[in-house]
């Protein structure tokens, strides 16, 4: 890094940015250019709303940004790690330890509690869950009293909480949330 790098220039920590993204769909006549040379930052400790209308990109962005999805060039850094140059294992551990992401359709897992599904990022990753930081979460989210359900027996909003509760349960550095 050096002294003309933004964060160098403000002062502030840039938790993920994104450098001329593009992201193309498809080839030929079908293609879909979903991204074209977005450039943004976004800062540690502060919340970012991306708006517009539907099908301008902006899942396609959060998808991008979070190591979901590859670019079709541009680059994307989640802190100082630039995700393009990282093989399949690497980008799997960043995003294990570094990300969280709550889907727009909630992705739970149907056959699991609402705990299960909020440890579920841990449980894969061989890892037993702070249970301090957990309590928190749980208390924050106001799930204590549904922690035994299966998704289908939670309302939309629960099922939304719950997918938050995962996506903050490894206490990630970025928590990415698709609506």
């Amino acid at each position: 890094m050096n002294a003309d790098t933004p964060e160098v220039a403000r002062g502030a920590a840039v938790a993920a940015r994104a450098i001329d993204a593009v992201k193309v769909y498809g080839t030929g006549d079908a293609s879909v250019r979903a991204l074209d040379g977005v450039t943004v930052e976004f800062d540690q400790g502060k919340y970012t709303a991306i708006m517009g209308p539907s099908g301008s990109g902006k899942s396609t962005l959060l998808h991008c940004m979070a190591g979901l999805d590859r670019l079709s060039s541009g680059q994307v850094f989640i802190g100082q790690d630039e995700l393009g140059s990282l093989n399949e294992k690497a980008l799997t551990r960043l995003r294990r330890d570094k990300v969280g992401f709550v889907f727009q359709a909630y992705n739970l897992v149907p056959t699991l509690t609402a705990l299960e599904n909020i440890t579920l990022p841990l449980d894969i990753a061989g890892r037993d869950p702070d249970r301090v930081w957990l309590d928190t979460v749980i208390d924050t989210i106001g799930i204590r009293d549904r922690l035994e359900h299966v998704p289908s027996q939670l309302s939309g909003g629960q099922q939304q909480r719950v997918a938050a509760g995962r996506a903050l349960s490894s206490r990630p550095e970025i928590v990415f949330a698709d609506e």
